[in-house]
């Protein structure tokens, strides 16, 4: 089943997007249910994914300094909410420049823990932030790039899988910018 999606700007529909029903979900909560409590990655399991995800986030803020995608990445927005051209290509900017505080260790030092010396000899308490695991994200629809891209973002640096429902109007905006994320060297099945 799919909905329609209207043109903000003329009131025609110009495309349809899959309209989930609730006994379409089994496959997500499935995908979810084989995520362990730990994530993907943590300080003590797969750390090497934090530099995976320094690179992808270097990757993603280097195409979104591309005119073309860049532009492509405005109009998407346009699409879908009645923005002037400024108000989307500053949901662009601030992404790109969030991704690129993240292009090298700073998403290794998201997860960064604490050291606390004992009350006596050898004694010591240490402290790790972990990933919740599995995680759903829901985007909302007036910003339909930078708010779900900057959430997704976080999720991921952390080592969680999320499930992301955006908004039926603009999740267009979110879509494409998965596939970005495939093409910047995320692996497929991190994010439902």
């Amino acid at each position: 089943k799919y909905a329609d999606v209207v043109d903000p700007l003329n009131g025609h529909v110009f495309m349809q997007m899959p309209d989930t029903s609730q006994g379409e979900v089994g496959p997500f909560v499935e995908s979810l249910s084989l995520v362990p409590k730990t994530g993907l990655h943590n300080p003590l399991k797969n750390p090497e994914r934090y530099n995976q995800y320094a690179e992808i986030s270097h990757k993603a803020a280097v195409a979104l300094d591309d005119p073309e995608i860049e532009d492509f990445f405005i109009k998407c927005i346009q699409r879908v909410m009645p923005k002037s051209r400024t108000q989307a290509y500053n949901e662009i900017a601030v992404t790109r420049t969030f991704l690129k505080t993240f292009a090298g260790d700073m998403v290794r030092f998201t997860a960064r823990g604490f050291m606390v010396a004992g009350d006596h000899a050898g004694q010591e308490s240490k402290g790790y932030r972990f990933p919740f695991g599995p995680v759903a994200l829901i985007a909302p629809f007036n910003f339909p790039f930078e708010i779900p891209v900057l959430q997704l973002m976080g999720c991921l640096f952390m080592g969680n899988k999320p499930v992301v429902k955006g908004s039926e109007k603009t999740s267009m905006v979110l879509e494409q910018y998965i596939r970005l994320l495939h093409a910047c060297g995320m692996p497929l099945e991190d994010v439902d």
